[in-house]
């Protein structure tokens, strides 16, 4: 090749490597955009639900019981939706009716009661969901239709009514917080709500910006150990501020922050392991920046049960 030829194959490399680098330097822009609009719509939509969360949550009764309500079936709707994607059809009837069956039992039966109502209710949508696969449509599975339907219920009614099983928590039982007062109406919800939200704000802006190392990138890419340990370290803030405004103990809130901690993000994780098997990015997008309704509340799925059980064993003082 001649010395010609040479020098204008390296000025078209140059110009080439160049074109490359305007064109990645033009993608970053638009990705840096396109995250500042996402955190801002998160913002927005942040700042108008969580007064009126707060509001509901001081308030309790019917108005609490009904939009809390409505955000379950919101959630199991997006779950069974996503389902047939995969050729699964959840018998719809069957979980919503066991899901308003366990609502009701958690917020309004009596405490005899309330366990053996929830079991009759998840047994019903067993049976009323194999009973329905005698008419399934040809070339579905009857064990997928039937399970997918039971799985719905118990992970989202199930799991998510530890919400109304909190505020319920009589906490005016405990030394210094008076009946009525807000941190008997509010109180043990927050100590759940406030960490968990700690816990994925902090996980998500330290794993973007400085997180590397990525536990399962098959199952949520976009996690990393860095934010992973950030919204561990948050949530057990998060659970000793709380906990020190409530006067409990503080060696079970370093306990409760952990485990809310840990079982939170794994919340998460497999929130994320369901939307990769169905194909979908997020369950829904009824919350502008947030996706769906599972989206918001995976993480709570697990902390919920956890933070009740904890709360009624080794906290909160018997009646």
């Amino acid at each position: 090749m001649g010395s010609g030829q040479s020098q204008t194959a390296r000025r078209s490399g140059r110009l080439s490597g160049r074109k490359q680098t305007a064109r990645a330097s033009v993608r970053e822009e638009a990705l840096f955009v396109k995250g500042g609009s996402v955190l801002r719509t998160k913002v927005i939509t942040a700042a108008i639900g969580l007064p009126i969360l707060l509001a509901l949550i001081h308030v309790g009764g019917w108005p609490f019981f009904a939009v809390t309500g409505a955000v379950m079936l919101l959630g199991l709707g997006e779950f069974y939706a996503a389902l047939r994607l995969k050729n699964i059809e959840p018998v719809w009837e069957a979980g919503f009716a066991g899901a308003l069956g366990i609502w009701f039992a958690t917020q309004w039966a009596p405490d005899a009661w309330r366990s053996s109502l929830i079991m009759a209710c998840t047994s019903g949508v067993v049976f009323l969901a194999l009973i329905a696969q005698f008419w399934r449509r040809r070339g579905t599975s009857s064990i997928a239709n039937a399970g997918a339907t039971v799985f719905g219920v118990v992970y989202v009614a199930l799991l998510f009514s530890f919400f109304l099983r909190l505020r319920l928590v009589p906490l005016s039982h405990f030394p210094g917080i008076a009946e009525h007062s807000w941190q008997d109406r509010m109180g043990a919800l927050l100590l759940v709500l406030a960490p968990v939200w700690f816990m994925d704000t902090s996980a998500n802006i330290v794993g973007k910006y400085f997180g590397t190392r990525k536990p399962w990138p098959t199952i949520s890419p976009n996690k990393t150990w860095e934010g992973a340990a950030a919204g561990l370290l948050a949530s057990l803030v998060g659970t000793l501020v709380i906990g020190a405004v409530l006067r409990f103990p503080s060696p079970h809130m370093v306990s409760l922050g952990l485990l809310q901690g840990v079982l939170g993000q794994l919340g998460d994780f497999c929130e994320s392991l369901l939307k990769r098997d169905v194909g979908v990015k997020d369950f829904g997008s009824v919350l502008p920046g947030h996706g769906g309704v599972l989206d918001r509340i995976d993480s709570l799925l697990f902390a919920l049960p956890v933070a009740y059980w904890y709360l009624i064993i080794w906290v909160i003082p018997p009646a």
